[in-house]
């Protein structure tokens, strides 16, 4: 097993702790060395699995130093100011993983420091940030030899966790507290990364001699979701749409993952229409992101695959009566919705969501928030990127 030396360097103290092989009988000579007055602040000899730690405050300017057997075998310098971050993002969700990364990477180039991040989708991020450190550790207690641990997630309301303020506790996060229901997606990455809360826009690996594989105009469209709220309800909505597109010489590619989704009683599935070119299934992202990348614009839900359109420049018609219009993204857009009915559920902070019902509507209104976007609205949105 390798040693790892664990350093962390707050407003108070430094600590260094030394992670290994257990049976690793090693002594090591541990210095905490104020680098202002060249002073010896700490010493002591300490074995694996041990910790030092020394107080400090935001005047020193910290070296620790490790020596074993007569040799240097760690040095860290502070300089006041952390040099490496481990960052992990909670969400599996697509459209999350999307937003939180170029905030990410705002903070490692802001702080001029090494990021080390955990991203269910690092295979889309890799090559188009190649300046962030991905690994597939997503626990940070497996974690080492890095100064700061931020998590970024949604907070105790969505993840329903009695145990999130204490799990939190072993992170830097800039901000402690916070509600998302009263934040864009990418404001909640902003205040826990401490950066400037601002739209920053992402980045996604395009396939290697991308071209368009589908000739002519053609739209791609994605109607699923993981809720029926988060659905355009309108019962006319998808079919007198497509006729529109259809009539305007615009193929219409379908790319959601299931054809039909939902639970007994309430499938959900795109109307049937000559103009439909049929690419619904377990396609590989990659695919989707080349597909997105050529249309002429996007129409879906507020989905992750928005996000992917937003990612690659391609235009975006967002349908979304559950969510407040600056809950998203807010360049290349056009955002459909009905200020005039019930609507923004997900932004109401009275509201907690409840992921384990499929029809959850929390005031009983029969998802009018998007029963009641007419198609003319759609269409009239559509018709703003048509060219």
């Amino acid at each position: 097993m390798e040693t790892n030396f664990v350093t962390r360097f707050r407003d108070d103290y430094t600590f260094l702790d030394i992670v290994g092989y257990s049976g690793d009988t090693r002594d090591f000579f541990v210095e905490f060395i104020d680098l202002n007055t060249d002073e010896v602040k700490y010493s002591d000899i300490i074995k694996i699995n041990c910790w030092a730690r020394v107080d400090s405050n935001s005047q020193n300017d910290m070296l620790i130093r490790v020596t074993s057997e007569n040799k240097i075998v760690f040095e860290r310098r502070q300089s006041y100011k952390f040099n490496r971050v481990y960052v992990t993002i909670v969400s599996a969700s697509l459209g999350d993983n999307i937003a939180f990364v170029s905030c990410v990477d705002e903070y490692r180039k802001i702080n001029n420091i090494e990021v080390v991040l955990y991203s269910n989708y690092r295979i889309i991020f890799d090559k188009v940030y190649p300046d962030i450190i991905f690994t597939d550790i997503s626990n940070s207690d497996y974690i080492n030899d890095v100064d700061k641990k931020i998590r970024i997630d949604f907070g105790p309301e969505i993840l329903e966790s009695d145990d999130w303020y204490n799990d939190n506790e072993k992170y830097d996060n800039a901000i402690k507290t916070f509600d998302y229901r009263k934040l864009s997606i990418q404001s909640v990455a902003n205040l826990i990364l401490g950066i400037p809360d601002q739209e920053y826009i992402s980045k996604v690996n395009i396939p290697e001699n991308s071209v368009s594989k589908i000739r002519g105009k053609y739209v791609v469209i994605a109607i699923q979701s993981t809720a029926q709220f988060k659905y355009w309800n309108n019962p006319f909505g998808w079919e007198r749409l497509f006729d529109f597109l259809g009539r305007n010489e615009y193929k219409i590619v379908l790319i959601d993952k299931f054809k039909n989704y939902g639970i007994f009683g309430h499938f959900n599935q795109a109307p049937k229409s000559k103009y439909v070119i049929d690419k619904t299934g377990n396609y590989p992202l990659s695919e989707r992101i080349n597909d997105i990348k050529y249309a002429d614009m996007m129409i879906t839900i507020s989905s992750g695959l928005a996000w992917v359109s937003w990612a690659v420049g391609t235009p975006v018609v967002m349908i979304s009566g559950f969510t407040k219009p600056w809950n998203e993204f807010q360049s290349n857009i056009i955002r459909v919705y009905n200020p005039n009915v019930c609507n923004g559920c997900w932004n109401d902070d009275k509201i907690k969501y409840n992921s384990s019902d499929w029809l959850f509507c929390p005031k009983k209104q029969d998802f009018i928030c998007s029963k009641a976007i007419l198609p003319k609205d759609v269409i009239d949105a559509v018709k703003k990127f048509m060219t």
